[in-house]
Parts: C-alpha cells; sequence; structure tokens
C-alpha cells in the first residue's frame, strides 16, 4: 500500500512539474504587444486620457500610473561630466574624431539605451558611457572632448559650446501641457485602444 502511495505521489509530482515548464514556455513565447511611437502636439490631457495631434491624425492615449514621463531640460556646456549616459549625434572628422552637433543626455533610469554606434543619415549616432571628458581645442574649435565607451567599442567627440544640449529627467503629468511637443512610446490594446508606456516631453526649439 505504501508503494502504492509513493508510485502516485510520484507521477502528481512528475505531472506538476511538467505543466509549470509547459506554463513557463508559454510565458516566454508569448508575443509582447505591439507598440509604436506617436509625437506631436498636446491638444489635451483629462485625467488619464491624452489627445495628441499627430501627423497621421490625432491619437488618443490612455495614461496609467505605470506611464514613465520625462521631460527634456536644457543644460550648460560645463554640465557634461563622465558616467552620464548619452546619445551623441555627430559627423566624422578627418582625425577619426567626431564633431557633435547635438548630445541628448539620458536619465539614469534609461542607462544602456539602444547602447552602440550606427550610421544616421549623413552622421552618426552614439548611445554610450562617457568614460572622461577633456577641455581642448581643435582647429579653433574650443570645446570639450568626450570619450564615448559602448559594448562594442569607443570613439571621441569634440562636443563644440554652442550645439543644443539636452537632458532627460524623470517628471510627472504637470510637465504635459497643452501645446507642448511630446513623444509617446504606445502599446496597442487587444480592443484597439493605446495605452502609454513612456512619454518625453520635447523642450521647444
Amino acid at each position: 500500500m505504501k508503494s502504492r502511495k509513493k508510485v502516485l505521489s510520484g507521477i502528481t509530482l512528475a505531472l506538476s512539474l511538467i505543466c509549470g515548464y509547459a506554463y513557463l514556455a508559454n510565458a516566454q513565447t508569448a508575443p509582447a504587444a505591439n507598440t509604436t511611437t506617436v509625437s506631436g502636439k498636446v491638444i489635451s490631457m483629462t485625467g488619464p486620457e491624452l489627445i495628441v495631434a499627430s501627423p497621421s491624425g490625432d491619437a488618443k492615449v490612455t495614461v496609467g500610473d505605470k506611464t514613465v514621463i520625462r521631460q527634456e531640460v536644457a543644460i550648460k556646456f560645463s554640465e557634461i561630466v563622465s558616467g552620464m549616459y548619452v546619445g551623441a549625434t555627430a559627423t566624422k572628422q578627418p582625425d577619426d574624431t567626431f564633431l557633435a552637433s547635438q548630445v541628448n543626455v539620458f536619465s539614469e533610469d534609461q542607462r544602456g539605451t539602444s547602447e552602440g554606434h550606427r550610421p544616421l543619415g549623413n552622421a552618426t549616432m552614439t548611445n554610450a558611457n562617457v568614460e572622461r571628458v577633456d577641455d581642448v581645442m581643435v582647429r579653433d574649435v574650443k570645446g570639450r572632448m568626450l570619450n564615448l565607451k559602448y559594448k562594442d567599442g569607443e570613439i571621441k567627440v569634440l562636443v563644440p559650446p554652442d550645439i543644443r544640449l539636452l537632458k532627460r529627467v524623470v517628471s510627472d503629468r504637470s510637465a504635459i501641457k497643452t501645446g507642448s511637443e511630446v513623444s509617446v512610446n504606445v502599446a496597442q490594446e487587444t480592443n484597439g485602444s493605446l495605452s502609454a508606456r513612456q512619454i518625453t516631453v520635447r523642450l521647444p526649439r
């Protein structure tokens, strides 16, 4: 009798493990929600409902408690320091350095976002950690030379003092105002509605 109970217990345990593994496999292979980016001007923000005027038409987006909201703020030339995680738009120079046309400093919770060095039209985009900052003079341009390191390599980027420097900071709904330029990362729900995952409030040019 005891032997039979042991056999039944073993079968029950085996079935439980099989069901558990099947659940984990399904959870890992389940498709992620479709995501896209909606960019444009804020028409209104009423409760959880955000309406954005985008090039393809007005988009109605639900802003939830888990929506991450960030705001772009201008920073000074001297505020670029080692340890920051940045995105630098730049063009390659004859001496193999790069000349920046815009630098965006990511908020700390975005560290690692799209890390790497890649073409961007006639320029390049590098998302990387600032390893070192040096004040330099290159071809009559006094700037800051950033040593940017990413997982597959590193480059040197010269930042002149007259380019646009932006930093993203974590904010809240008070940053979203009528007329604000925003980029909204949205997920399309099964009923067709759009839910905001992340919102970036752009600094006006």
